[in-house]
């Protein structure tokens, strides 16, 4: 979509602008490259964002709102007049067109991959130096590599095309390049739990001078390979609503455990002492009830003995051991973008 928008606005750009008629030498290309990569680039950071949280609508527009947008088509547009330039340079030069087009989508893909990146490790909640450099590395190689393969397959088409042969290439371009980039995003690198909106539905009651002094039991890690995220120096201990929970990208035999038992590597008081287990392997989280009547994916009851393979944004609800009224609900990521603050 953002390919044909910037290829229409183009368009009409020069359909409405008198720049022919005063300067009948003046390469459309610059025009049409100048507004295209910023277009592009931005449309492709929107649709990381939004697919990673599908059901946070209000959210993603706050994640986008806060300069990430801003800073990616001021990086795309000042991008569009260095690729603009150099094309007219090569074109100045008599190079072939084909190879100029090579050159000319090979780099708007790399600055798209290039945008998305930066982007991305502006706002994510994992966006260390490491793991930013190999996110530019990866999102530069895939733009690249998917702008040349547009290019190679327009050039294929381009004789039988007619008329239609630019329109045909921008939508060529804008899905080969979106669906490069959706691999640097969607890979699962890190799992997550979210302790989503009502994590822990409970009816007030009244509390007595007893009750009072009482501490009663949270839920909590107990296994070292998970963590909070964000960390914070450590200053969490309990499970808290809006935490995420990172998950090993492998888990032993055992899978995670939780429950309210003592061995629970994720403890939850109230629910039944063994009552799910999760298992991650080969890039897929399986969760498996263990108690009937104690686990929903998707609102949906997961019968004893189970196994549900979880997808991401899917809302987990475990169920108290006594009380079907009482709850707690996670969110299941299998990436990190959760614009949870």
């Amino acid at each position: 979509m953002s390919a044909l928008l910037s290829w229409s606005i183009s368009h009409l750009l020069i359909d409405i602008l008198p720049i022919q008629y005063f300067l009948p030498n003046f390469p459309l290309e610059i025009i049409i490259l100048t507004i295209a990569t910023p277009i592009i680039a931005a449309g492709i950071v929107v649709a990381e964002v939004f697919l990673s949280n599908p059901t946070r609508i209000k959210a993603n527009w706050r994640v986008l709102s806060r300069s990430s947008l801003k800073a990616v088509f001021t990086f795309g547009l000042i991008a569009g007049l260095i690729l603009s330039l150099l094309n007219w340079l090569l074109t100045a030069s008599q190079w072939p067109s084909i190879l100029i087009r090579l050159i000319s989508w090979a780099l708007i893909g790399s600055f798209a991959g290039i945008a998305e990146s930066l982007s991305w490790g502006t706002r994510s909640i994992e966006g260390s130096k490491a793991r930013i450099q190999q996110r530019i590395i990866q999102s530069t190689g895939l733009g690249t590599g998917s702008g040349l393969v547009a290019a190679v397959f327009y050039e294929i088409f381009r004789p039988v095309l007619g008329w239609y042969d630019e329109f045909f290439g921008f939508l060529l371009l804008g899905s080969i390049l979106g669906l490069a980039l959706c691999f640097a995003a969607s890979p699962s690198y890190h799992f997550a739990l979210r302790a989503g909106q009502g994590f822990e539905a409970v009816k007030p009651k009244p509390r007595g001078r007893t009750t009072q002094l009482l501490d009663p039991p949270r839920p909590e890690l107990n296994n070292p390979d998970l963590k909070f995220i964000p960390d914070n120096d450590g200053m969490y201990e309990h499970i808290e609503e809006g935490l995420s929970i990172q998950l090993p990208t492998t888990t032993p035999q055992r899978g995670i455990q939780i429950g309210s038992g003592n061995n629970s590597d994720i403890y939850i008081p109230h629910i039944p002492e063994d009552c799910a287990v999760l298992s991650i392997r080969n890039g897929n989280v399986e969760l498996r009830c263990r108690c009937e009547k104690s686990v929903q994916v998707q609102r949906q009851w997961v019968s004893q003995g189970r196994k549900v393979t979880l997808r991401h944004n899917q809302m987990v609800t475990l169920y108290h051991e006594s009380d079907c009224d009482k709850f707690y609900r996670f969110i299941f990521y299998n990436r990190f973008l959760d614009p949870q603050a």
